[in-house]
């Protein structure tokens, strides 16, 4: 368990504020690059105050299994998910959260919540930029399972904004990998994926906003294919 404490640069891929620095490790989220703090130095940054040490319920790091229980499944099938793709992608189960988790990282989680509550989705951390399948043009989205389905069509790749705002870091990382950034949200969100869009083409990046009836994730991918290229 980890506690973040501050964004600064990063000696390896020169970024000026994309690496996290966390209690006992530091994360760029510009070039992923991990680096794990010397034991000297997190020592001495807690006996001299420098952190301030925190018992986290919380933690970025679920206790998960590979055993999903039949309703979450269910629910993935729904959107046609495959068992392939349930083990590419490390989608798992937490049993004390009730939650399957659709994405974890070193600093983050978040799942669809099946336990108590009206919340749909539980997460916890800072918000990775994860990029699904390849292709010279990304499409983003908001969840997971739509970022999951558009990777399939091979010639698109996707990353879920695990909501429906990009961040500064995020987009910062995109304009230097794509010269195409689409933007395909929920059909609620319509007026949020026409701001992003046009803050890409302000920066130069050729982008639009893709508005259709139903969730990219309820979409198989020639249908996938046919509405970004409409």
């Amino acid at each position: 368990m980890s506690r973040f404490i501050k964004l600064g640069s990063c000696p390896h891929c020169g970024s000026s504020d994309a690496r996290a620095e966390y209690e006992n490790s530091y994360w760029c989220f510009s070039c992923a690059t991990y680096d794990s703090k010397k034991d000297t130095q997190s020592l001495r940054d807690k006996v001299y105050g420098n952190v301030e040490v925190k018992a986290n319920s919380d933690s970025s790091i679920l206790n998960t299994t590979k055993d999903i229980p039949r309703r979450a499944m269910q629910w993935l099938l729904k959107y046609d998910i495959r068992p392939d793709e349930i083990d590419k992608y490390g989608i798992c189960w937490s049993p004390e959260l009730n939650i399957l988790v659709l994405l974890q990282k070193l600093n983050y989680w978040q799942g669809r919540n099946f336990g108590f509550g009206n919340i749909k989705y539980k997460s916890n951390g800072i918000k990775p930029l994860t990029i699904y399948g390849t292709g010279d043009t990304i499409i983003l989205v908001e969840d997971v399972l739509s970022a999951m389905k558009i990777a399939r069509t091979s010639k698109y790749c996707a990353s879920p904004l695990l909501g429906s705002s990009l961040s500064k870091q995020a987009e910062s990382q995109l304009i230097k990998q794509y010269k195409t950034i689409h933007v395909w949200l929920d059909r609620d969100k319509a007026k949020q994926a026409v701001r992003i869009r046009n803050r890409l083409r302000s920066l130069g990046i050729t982008s639009k906003a893709i508005i259709s009836k139903l969730d990219p994730k309820e979409y198989d991918k020639q249908t996938i294919t046919e509405i970004v290229n409409d």
